[in-house]
């Protein structure tokens, strides 16, 4: 059994942007806090058809790993734990298998058996292969013994806990919660983010449905230590169940948490976009949340963290829709390291021949190869996908119809970026800020010439940087 655990490592010391004085806020931050805007809309974006009703209508159910063998990813990008287990070597639920520096989550088995080898692997939602302890389950699902550990007292010790835990944003992104919090200075906001607003996807509109008590809980935990005088979650109004059960715990807690509506407008769940409409702040390219007095997080991720910060529970599972052609659509919790192979079986899919999308129609990707896992950022399996995915057609050429501009949600000009990124103009992709495009495809999904803008922003993007 490995040797590391959360009494027996060395006490991280992570680099907090603004040490935490008690002194009072700025005037402007106490202000906003006392007439805190309404909801404010914003330019653009599609209104797409959902899918929802296909999958939200049964309890998240738990998945069993049985003896299967399992991939736990050790990689998200660029960003590698190193692996502390070896062949052979058996291990339990919850024990640590990788560790990373100061600015890497750590990885945990997602149930317990022995070690077959560290090697690459396929994850769901990457397109390249990654580095993954491979384990051979040996059905029993045992749990390591876990110190008992009250909450964290401090910023600093969140932060500590949450890089121990493995805990990372579950909206998609994948970026360190450790970091997210140890980079916040002073927030006057904290903004949980349920938009949701991919179609198709579920998983946390029945994660608000099923556990808002924990939410609630967690939420005014971290707004409490962090001193943060005003929470809002933002929800589309597509999920009046998921407002409803916060609303009722909220009002069971006694607590200020407000549950506020945002519109079913793609994409709502947008950072710059859900900030902008839950507190009127625009935050800026190039900047971070954090610089605006604004902490948020995705809603999942604040549930992985209640369960770190109450239950000392690593992230090894997370909620994921299965959905499209399929006899048995809804959510399941699924260990990390999951065989997508597996879960298909479970959804009643075909086994073979048709298109998997993993994650949403509008910024997910197919699934890469049949053997790929579930890693913690895996949030949809869109089963036969081909027959709600309009088929890729040829790109013609531009005719200057600004519809991309009419929905582009960050008030860009995608056709001028477009050209500009084929003539790999980067001075003129700077002045027309590349930077502040969110990369959601609503330019793409509307372009009657079928041009790859995303596509080709998203390379820009690689080009620009340094």
């Amino acid at each position: 059994m490995s040797s590391h655990s959360l009494q027996s490592v060395e006490r991280i010391q992570l680099p907090l942007r603004a040490q935490r004085q008690p002194q009072q806020k700025p005037f402007w931050r106490r202000l906003l806090a006392i007439a805190a805007p309404s909801p404010r809309s914003w330019h653009g974006g599609l209104k797409l058809r959902g899918y929802k009703q296909l999958s939200n209508a049964t309890p998240i159910a738990p998945v069993a790993v049985g003896h299967l063998q399992l991939a736990i990813p050790l990689q998200r990008g660029r960003r590698c734990a190193q692996a502390c287990v070896e062949p052979g070597q058996y291990v339990r639920k919850g024990e640590v298998i990788g560790i990373g520096d100061g600015n890497i989550p750590w990885v945990h088995a997602s149930t317990s058996g022995t070690v077959a080898q560290v090697g690459l692997a396929f994850a769901a939602d990457s397109a390249e292969q990654v580095m993954a302890v491979i384990l051979n389950a040996d059905g029993l699902d045992e749990w390591i013994e876990r110190p008992v550990l009250g909450a964290p007292q401090t910023p600093e010790a969140l932060v500590e806990r949450a890089l121990q835990m493995g805990i990372v944003g579950l909206g998609g992104a994948g970026f360190p919660t450790a970091l997210k919090l140890a980079g916040a200075q002073q927030p006057d906001l904290l903004l949980i983010n349920g938009a949701e607003c991919e179609p198709f996807l579920t998983c946390d509109d029945r994660l608000m449905r099923e556990r808002a008590e924990a939410l609630i809980e967690t939420a005014d935990y971290l707004a409490s230590l962090l001193g943060i005088s005003l929470t809002r979650f933002g929800i589309e109004t597509n999920k009046p169940e998921a407002m409803t059960a916060l609303r009722a715990a909220a009002r069971q807690a006694r607590t200020r948490v407000e549950i506020c509506p945002l519109p079913a407008r793609y994409p709502a769940g947008g950072q710059p976009l859900m900030i902008k409409s839950l507190s009127g702040r625009n935050l800026a390219p190039g900047t971070l949340p954090a610089d605006i007095g604004v902490l948020a997080l995705n809603v999942a991720t604040l549930y992985a963290l209640g369960r770190a910060v109450f239950h000392a529970e690593p992230l090894i599972s997370r909620v994921l829709t299965l959905t499209g052609g399929c006899e048995h659509p809804g959510n399941v919790e699924v260990p990390l390291g999951y065989p997508v192979s597996e879960l298909r079986k479970i959804a009643g899919a075909d086994p073979a021949g048709q298109l998997t999308q993993v994650g949403g129609p509008m910024m997910g990707q197919p699934l890469p190869d049949p053997a790929a896992v579930i890693s913690k950022t895996s949030s949809c399996l869109i089963f036969a996908a081909e027959r709600y995915l309009p088929a890729a057609e040829p790109a013609g050429s531009c005719i200057r119809c600004t519809r991309c501009v009419d929905v582009c949600p960050m008030s860009l000009r995608p056709l001028d970026l477009y050209s500009a990124a084929e003539r790999k103009d980067h001075a003129t992709l700077q002045t027309l800020r590349l930077d502040a495009c969110i990369e959601c495809g609503s330019c793409s999904s509307t372009c009657p010439s079928n041009l790859p803008l995303r596509e080709r922003f998203r390379q820009s993007k690689t080009e620009l940087r340094p």
